[in-house]
């Protein structure tokens, strides 16, 4: 804890034109919250300052004006607490915690054209509870704070002062400096407190910074709380031969293993021992601080200040001239500084493990900073606002929905329970797992993926010695002889992600990540070699299923789509197409009917397994610094687990089919088509298809989302606007689905999904524009490789099949490419795009569908499933249309 905060009010009158200056003044002046007044943002603007978080309130217009931003230090804990976007005032408020409790900090802006009451002000201020500061430009005058008179905005705020009991800070210094000589500067920027003793503060003006406003620099007597670090077990400096001794040393692979406590047990002496090893063989890692910057530059910060304390008393306009150039001229230096410290940083990158992969680790950067979780709105109306407060209303909202929905059929219900309560036939046991076996399982976990609760990572399974990985081994089989699955591994820790383009104040605009205990799921992938085989033999998977499968991507699955739809355009029919959306697919999966088709599939020491796998489950929200208590899950596969995605597959495998209806699933995004010389029978084929995937729905608790499904019919003739009705609510009809990543317009022309793709890879160029742009220091070989691995897939991807798109449009992406090869390798005008292709080793967009369709059809000829198999089939229907069909592509441009 520090004895102090500092906390800086300015008015920067734009802050993007002085960024460079205010990232000296934060670190050098060590400042630990910055008010900021007059950001001038808009939703597009963005800040992103080292060591530091930017949470920021524009003008409610839109527009570039006005606005503020509270600029805090990352290591001080603390949450957003509320906005204000008024056209009057606007505020960003955030809540840190000393040692008396929280208190808002508020960063506060008041044009002065517009009025505002002392009703106005009582009104904000209350908002900001009882322990609070705000500051920052009220663009009111009065003696009270030290103003050289009166205004009514003074009148008013000081009313609002009086009425609430609230406090005023102010150096009694000019903070406002106007460029025009006939104007007096005076006192704008002042802090209203409550809460706040008035013993324990010091103020003081500054001089720094560039804006027609100087910052005023409040120092409070109080202990801000830091944010707990995140405690890695290992790091860059970990012994792993002492690691690997201290285990080899004081564990013994003899335990017992009998029972299913037995198993918990085993589990946890091998978790204790490992943190235990790990913590021994890693050294504390020391950060040092030092001076980020020159000399040179700090002496010139000095002179600035110097020149700008003559000019304050002189106001003489020789000295404005030497202030101006002097500003100038260090802004100049700052720019040359930060541009000479990219370059050499770029210059450094490289993709391999020398350089711990700094590259690939930049590329992550190119998203904006990532946007805060606002204050989330409870169901009974009120606000959540600390980080305990959020992760509970998480924690209640995810409990909610890891509850399967509702029974509707209890007949059929009843006898599946009773169907679980009978015995099952004798089957002999699981064949064990070998040393070799484990052993090779632990090799394929990823070195730096995120751990489970027992913070164990691959990289510290990996380095365990042979008795313990003979321990790893007797416990596996231990759960497979017993049937028990260890409760450690059933604990998930769930951290949330916001979804693009959702209100953040609503709990169900974010997504749950599962991390889970990496052994845990060496012993499911383990598992799934002897599961596989099963599943085979009895056909348990059904052939339309593509998703979770070996030798099986969205592009095959989406080849039998495109067919069926080149199929009907050939035979002038219409293709009546629906794209179902589940609601909650693999979170509500009901636990009882799961079992049902476990035991219908699979031998007994299987269902034993898989039941214990599936039951007495817990998650935890991990938000922020803050860990919930565990809750049950009550429905659901789990979700980061190896097995989730299979046990998914075979709730879902018996999902009713009718000869006349295409069924195409990949994972639970499902399409079902259905093609007739009548747009409307082709319809009713679907509908009463439809009817007997809502009673099979029913059965086994799963629901359509109706708002997200879609209809659409492919044909090149009339068509009119089908109604097919989900939950007794009308499917929106469209003109362009998307599915599996890809974009089907109703005459397959594939244009639309083009456009989009240029938009995609467009924007994502713009972002990387200063690793792979004309004055980037990054070698040209990087360059190509991050344009091969971040920019092409965009495009390329799905190619083997929107390459029958026409000319014109492939072209759009050829023109795309051309102008991303001449940037990133600098070349001039003169040289042609053949040339650059041809010297850079990329190859066109021509040749690229060529070599892909090539690929494609190869693998299509050796597919192991036979509906990829039945698309070469179709490759020879006779053509009435002078279309390009994919299986067309391999030659097309030969």
């Amino acid at each position: 804890m520090s004895n102090l905060l500092r906390i800086v009010s300015w008015n920067a009158n734009g802050i993007l034109q002085h960024r460079r200056e205010l990232e000296v003044f934060l670190h050098q002046e060590n400042i630990d919250i910055l008010l900021v007044s007059e950001t001038h943002f808009t939703e597009r603007s963005y800040l992103r300052i080292s060591d530091y978080e930017v949470y920021c309130t524009n003008h409610p217009d839109g527009t570039a004006h006005g606005g503020t931003a509270v600029i805090i230090k990352t290591r001080i804990r603390h949450n957003m607490y509320k906005d204000n976007a008024k056209d009057y005032l606007q505020a960003t408020s955030i809540q840190v915690y000393d040692k008396f409790g929280p208190l808002v900090i508020s960063a506060i802006y008041s044009p002065p054209k517009h009025k505002i009451t002392t009703d106005q002000y009582i009104k904000f201020f209350r908002t900001l509870g009882t322990r609070f500061i705000a500051g920052g430009d009220y663009n009111a005058k009065n003696r009270l704070w030290g103003s050289r008179l009166v205004t009514t905005r003074g009148r008013a705020l000081e009313g609002a002062i009086s009425t609430l009991k609230l406090q005023t800070i102010s150096s009694g210094n000019p903070t406002y400096w106007p460029t025009d000589g006939n104007k007096i500067p005076d006192v704008l920027d002042i802090f209203v407190t409550k809460g706040m003793a008035q013993t324990y503060h010091t103020i003081e003006p500054s001089i720094d910074l560039s804006s027609d406003h100087s910052p005023e620099i409040l120092t409070i007597s109080s202990s801000e709380i830091k944010k707990k670090e995140n405690i890695y077990l290992t790091n860059r400096k970990t012994n792993w031969e002492e690691y690997s001794n201290w285990l080899y040393h004081n564990t013994t692979a003899k335990v017992r293993l009998k029972c299913p406590e037995d198993i918990d047990d085993a589990v946890e002496y091998l978790i204790q021992h490992i943190q235990q090893a790990a913590v021994y063989a890693t050294p504390e890692m020391k950060v040092f601080e030092k001076n980020k910057y020159p000399s040179e530059i700090l002496k010139m910060i000095k002179e600035k200040r110097q020149m700008k304390m003559t000019w304050q008393r002189t106001h003489h306009p020789d000295d404005k001239r030497i202030l101006n150039r002097t500003s100038r001229l260090l802004s100049r230096k700052l720019q040359e500084f930060h541009s000479e410290e990219m370059k050499e940083r770029i210059e450094k990158l490289s993709p391999s493990k020398a350089t711990d992969y700094s590259l690939w680790k930049i590329t992550k950067k190119l998203k904006r900073p990532t946007k805060h979780v606002p204050p989330l709105r409870k169901t009974d109306g009120s606000w959540a606002r600390t980080e305990n407060d959020k992760a509970e209303e998480f924690a209640k909202y995810f409990a909610n929905t890891f509850q399967p929905h509702p029974s509707a059929l209890l007949t059929e219900e009843k006898e599946i329970i009773e169907f679980l309560e009978c015995p099952h036939q004798m089957s002999p046991p699981i064949k064990f797992f070998s040393t070799k076996e484990v052993t090779a399982g632990l090799k394929l976990l990823p070195n730096h993926k995120a751990p489970g609760h027992d913070r164990i990572t691959g990289e510290m399974l990996k380095k365990l010695p042979k008795k313990l990985i003979a321990l790893v081994t007797s416990i596996f089989n231990g759960i497979i002889r017993i049937g028990h699955y260890p409760s450690q591994w059933k604990l998930a820790q769930l951290i949330v992600i916001a979804k693009p383009g959702k209100q953040l104040q609503d709990v169900s605009s974010y997504r749950p990540i599962s991390l889970l205990p990496s052994l845990s799921k060496v012993f499911e992938k383990l598992l799934l070699f002897r599961i596989y085989p099963l599943l085979k033999e009895n056909d348990a998977i059904p052939d339309h299923q593509f998703g979770f499968r070996n030798c099986h991507s969205t592009i095959e699955q989406i080849h039998r789509i495109v067919d069926t739809i080149n199929g009907a355009l050939e035979n002038k029919m219409y293709c009546s197409a629906l794209f179902l959306d589940i609601a909650q697919a693999f979170d509500k999966v009901w636990h009882q009917g799961l079992l049902y088709k476990i035991k219908k599939c699979l031998p007994h020491p299987y269902y034993n397994i898989l039941r214990s796998f599936i039951s007495d489950r817990f998650f935890q929200i991990k938000f922020g610094d803050e860990i919930t208590p565990f809750h049950p899950v009550l429905s659901g596969v789990p979700q980061g687990s190896i097995l989730g995605p299979v046990l998914y597959t075979l709730y879902t495998a018996d999902l009713p089919q009718s000869p006349d209806v295409t069924t195409a699933t990949y994972a639970d995004d499902t399409a079902l088509l259905a093609s007739h010389e009548n747009q409307e029978t082709a319809t009713r084929t679907l509908e009463e298809h439809l009817e007997l995937i809502n009673k099979w729905c029913k059965l086994w608790r799963i629901r359509m989302n109706e708002t997200k499904s879609k209809c659409i019919t492919f044909t090149l003739r009339r068509t009119r606007n089908t109604r097919i009705e989900i939950n007794g609510k009308l499917i929106e009809n469209v003109d362009t689905v998307k599915y599996l990543g890809l974009h089907l317009d109703k005459k397959l022309t594939w244009k639309k999904h083009i456009s989009i793709k240029r938009k995609e890879a467009e924007l994502k160029s713009r972002q990387m524009i200063w690793l792979i742009g004309r004055k980037s220091c990054l070698s040209l070989g990087n360059k190509i490789l991050l344009y091969k691995t971040i920019l092409k897939p965009i495009w390329s991807y799905g190619i083997e099949l929107w390459g029958t798109a026409s000319h014109s449009n492939i072209e759009i992406i050829q023109r795309f490419q051309s102008k991303c090869l001449r940037l990133l390798s600098n070349a001039p005008w003169f040289v042609s795009n053949a040339t650059l292709h041809k010297d850079l080793n990329i190859t066109t967009v021509k040749e690229e569908i060529t070599l892909k369709s090539h690929k494609y059809q190869h693998r299509l000829e050796n597919h192991i499933n036979h509906l990829a198999i039945n698309i070469l089939d179709n490759g020879t229907m006779t053509r009435r249309l002078k279309r390009v069909h994919p299986l067309d592509l391999d030659h097309r441009y030969k």
